[in-house]
Order: structure tokens, then C-alpha cells, then sequence
């Protein structure tokens, strides 16, 4: 590289003294010994400048340069894998969605089951429930059935004994009723 930047230099150096040089001069393509002086000494200035730089900073500037590809090389490489990283990422995430989309519908076909299995558990329950107050009412309508005919036969057994002793009132007399009554008595007397 310095060997180039030399190369450069002499010929800048040579060719912007031939053109000073050639400035209206009828010699035209030789150089006055002036102008020849200053090129010479320019171009040992710019040979010894070339030279300290190539000694004192060499190093340095290649190492920077150096660094700087390094660092660039670098930071590219980390972008590649943070880029290589980053699609991982995106598929991971795109799988997980796919993933998700069908655990939902898993979740929601669970669900719609779980419901018409206490639908139809509700629904079994209710026509239960319906079935014992069924037998709950015919048990005390039997019941009330039951009730309401004891007290028809004792009504009508009280009306029959009502109505009974009218008709005996009516048609036996005092001394009738005295007779069975000294008849009762007697029976009872030899009972005791």
C-alpha cells in the first residue's frame, strides 16, 4: 500500500511541476533549473513525509483499518445471526400461533361438550325433579283421596245413626223404649 501511495506521489509530484513549468515558456517541455530545484525538493519533502508516516503511523493506521474491517466484519456477522435469529424467532412464533389456533379450537370443542353435558345433566335433573313431584302429588292426592272418603264414611255413618235412632224414636214408644231400657240394664247388671 505505502508502496503505491509513493508511486502516486512522484507522479503528481512530476507532472504538476511539468505543467508550472510549461506555463508560456518557448522552451516548452525543458524545465528551468528553478522549477526543476522545487520539484526535486517537493517531491523528497513528500518522500520523507511518506516515510515518518510509514515509520510512526504505519501501524497504527493499519491497525485502525484494520479494527475498522474487523469491526465491520464483525458487526455484518452479528447481523447475519441476529437477522438468522430473529427468522428462528418469527417461525417459532408463526409455529406457537399455528399451535395456539388449534389448542383454541381443541378449547372450544372441550367446552361446547362440557355444555351439552350439563345440558343434558340439567335435563336429566329437571325431568327427575319432575318425576318425584309427580309421585310427591299422586301420593297426596291418594292421600287427600283417602282423607276426604274416611270422613264421607263417617258422615255418613253419623247421618246413618242419626237418622236410625229418628226412625226408632218415631216408632217406638215410651214403653217400648222403658222395656229395652230395663232390658239393657238388666243385661248389664248380670254381666258385672
Amino acid at each position: 500500500m505505502l508502496k503505491t501511495l509513493f508511486v502516486i506521489a512522484i507522479t503528481a509530484g512530476i507532472s504538476s511541476t511539468a505543467l508550472a513549468a510549461g506555463g508560456g515558456d518557448a522552451t516548452g517541455i525543458f524545465l528551468e533549473s528553478k522549477a526543476l530545484e522545487d520539484m526535486i525538493f517537493k517531491t523528497i519533502n513528500l518522500l520523507i513525509f511518506l516515510f515518518l508516516l510509514k515509520k510512526f503511523a504505519g501501524k497504527p493506521i493499519a491497525r485502525m483499518l484494520s479494527s475498522s474491517a474487523v469491526n465491520t466484519k464483525k458487526e455484518m456477522d452479528d447481523a447475519k445471526s441476529d437477522l438468522a435469529e430473529a427468522k428462528k424467532k418469527l417461525e417459532d412464533y408463526q409455529s406457537k400461533l399455528a399451535n395456539m389456533e388449534s389448542e383454541l379450537e381443541e378449547r372450544r370443542k372441550s367446552a361446547l361438550a362440557v355444555i351439552e353435558t350439563e345440558k343434558a345433566q340439567m335435563i336429566e335433573d329437571a325431568v327427575n325433579q319432575v318425576e318425584k313431584l309427580e309421585e310427591q302429588s299422586q301420593a297426596r292426592i291418594e292421600q287427600d283421596i283417602l282423607k276426604a272418603k274416611a270422613e264421607i264414611r263417617e258422615f255418613l255413618v253419623n247421618e246413618s245413626v242419626k237418622m236410625a235412632e229418628e226412625a226408632i224414636a218415631k216408632e217406638i214408644g215410651s214403653k217400648e223404649q222403658k222395656a229395652l231400657f230395663e232390658n239393657y240394664a238388666k243385661f248389664i247388671k248380670e254381666s258385672a
